[in-house]
């Protein structure tokens, strides 16, 4: 997601943790479990006979649920990637199953491979991460997005600058702003949070001027503010999500091409329309001086 993780840099050889967050199984859109109208079921050898396992890691307002307060696997029935992960079990002629684990352990590949079929959880696709996971091809455009106040004028980088900045802890928005690896991008008033339930209460709270996350993760929570947050400016960072299939498991041959699928027949885009609230691409990009 959205997320940048130290741990994937600094474990090696870590130890695989089993499986113990909460568990939801739920069918397909519509109650079915059989093959979309796309085409024949595939052969998905899932990890569980006749369920689709998935990982993801909550909150994740509008990609798991609605709201930021959504963090019960049994009470979420909603999202751009609950839908996905739906549709993904119908195409293999399978029920859906998730359950909620640690984001940290997920992109340090920690969560034992042999334990599910796929991750969705708003990850994004780095380098660092892909040595110790195996990731989809990209299938969610992110760039990060800066929500704040309604009224807070924030136009240029001198305007970033003059601001209290929340960011959620292993996250690239962390990395991007707070460790100074990224030419120019080091904001100096910033605050980092364990998870965005706190960075969101904070910024309510007046305790920080704005959240960096990645856009469409603030855009929802705009969306929800009843008026109160927009989000006023974006930085160009290319970063995509992708699914995350656990190391050599050979599942990302299987659904690779499943989720191309549903970006060719236009499927992620009406996710994306239905719950986000706005569009990522009429969110201005603010300039970050290099020099």
């Amino acid at each position: 997601m959205k997320k940048y993780s130290y741990a994937a840099l600094a474990i090696a050889g870590a130890v695989l943790i089993s499986a113990c967050g909460s568990s939801k199984s739920t069918t397909s859109p519509g109650g079915t479990t059989a093959a979309t109208s796309a085409g024949a079921v595939v052969d998905c050898k899932p990890v569980k006979a006749g369920t689709l396992s998935v990982v993801t890691s909550l909150p994740g307002p509008n990609f798991w649920g609605t709201t930021n307060a959504e963090v019960d696997p049994d009470k979420i029935k909603s999202g751009i990637e609950y839908d996905l992960a739906n549709l993904i079990a119908a195409k293999c002629g399978l029920k859906m199953s998730f359950r909620n684990e640690s984001f940290d352990a997920l992109v340090a590949g920690q969560v034992a491979a042999d334990s599910y079929d796929i991750s969705l959880s708003q990850v994004t696709i780095t380098t660092d991460r892909a040595k110790v996971v195996d990731f989809s091809q990209g299938y969610f455009k992110s760039d990060q997005g800066l929500l704040v106040k309604k009224g807070t004028t924030v136009k240029t980088w001198d305007d970033v600058k003059k601001l209290t900045v929340g960011v959620q802890a292993s996250t690239t928005a962390e990395y991007y702003f707070t460790s100074g690896e990224k030419k120019g991008w080091k904001l100096d008033n910033t605050k980092v949070f364990p998870d965005l339930s706190s960075a969101y209460a904070a910024l309510n709270a007046g305790q920080v001027d704005g959240i960096i996350i990645d856009t469409p993760i603030n855009l929802g929570q705009a969306s929800q503010s009843g008026g109160k947050l927009e989000v006023v400016g974006q930085f160009k960072t290319g970063e995509e999500y992708g699914a995350i299939y656990g190391k050599g498991n050979g599942k990302k041959a299987i659904f690779d091409p499943i989720l191309q699928g549903f970006i060719d027949d236009g499927t992620m885009n009406k996710l994306i329309a239905k719950y986000l609230g706005g569009d990522p691409s009429t969110v201005p990009f603010i300039d970050v001086p290099t020099s």
